[in-house]
């Protein structure tokens, strides 16, 4: 990248403005076509770590009635500054001192990043490697296997396709897929994690989401 291109946001092939995304956003008429503009500027935010691609997102968000992604306030911020605490303790944290609504407005975000983003969710089975790691990484013991169809279906983004969307079956297959050797172990110590690269990415996704809250 030279010198200024941070400044240009990267869409379908294109570098444009960061103005001009959010008045592409603002012109299609609904949110739902909105989003393929909010993801772009929210994956840039998360390159360059730029705060302010959440405020331009929640600029548009309020416009359409949409809530808005939260902000952390400063309270969080300072409980989460101690010497020697991990990023990924960082944004358990923040994580924890969010209402359920924020919550779920950071994992559906995240979700629709992963799946235009990266092509890692291409089968509902794919749910697995989600409960995996908002399991291990943020609600732990807290979130059960069989309350997690509800839980899939309040953190779905509104244009997600209807075939990979959570449903019974995809829940009675999760078992199937975790080696015995591996069962009751979080993910990230498996000796076969079944859908590492997902999980991996996903929380790299959620992370920096959360902490560019701050």
């Amino acid at each position: 990248m030279t010198k200024g291109e941070n400044e240009y946001v990267w869409l379908d092939g294109m570098l444009l403005k960061e103005e001009h995304l959010v008045k592409l956003a603002m012109n299609v008429g609904n949110y739902a076509q909105s989003e393929h503009y909010l993801f772009a500027l929210l994956a840039h935010g998360v390159v360059y770590g730029k705060q302010e691609m959440i405020e331009k997102v929640n600029e548009v968000r309020d416009f359409y009635g949409v809530p808005k992604i939260p902000m952390a306030g400063n309270e969080v911020s300072r409980d989460c500054g101690r010497q020697g605490e991990s990023l990924d303790d960082k944004a358990r944290a923040i994580f924890r001192k969010m209402s359920i609504d924020e919550r779920k407005e950071i994992l559906r975000s995240s979700l629709s990043l992963l799946r235009t983003n990266h092509h890692l969710f291409i089968y509902a089975r794919h749910w697995l490697g989600v409960f995996l790691v908002i399991r291990d990484r943020l609600e732990g013991d807290s979130l059960k296997m069989k309350d997690f169809i509800g839980y899939a279906n309040d953190i779905m983004p509104l244009d997600w396709p209807i075939t990979l969307k959570m449903g019974l079956n995809t829940y009675k297959n999760f078992g199937r897929e975790i080696d015995f050797n591996d069962k009751g172990e979080a993910y990230y110590d498996m000796e076969n994690c079944p859908q590492k690269e997902l999980c991996d990415t996903l929380w790299d996704i959620i992370k920096q989401m959360i902490l560019t809250t701050v």
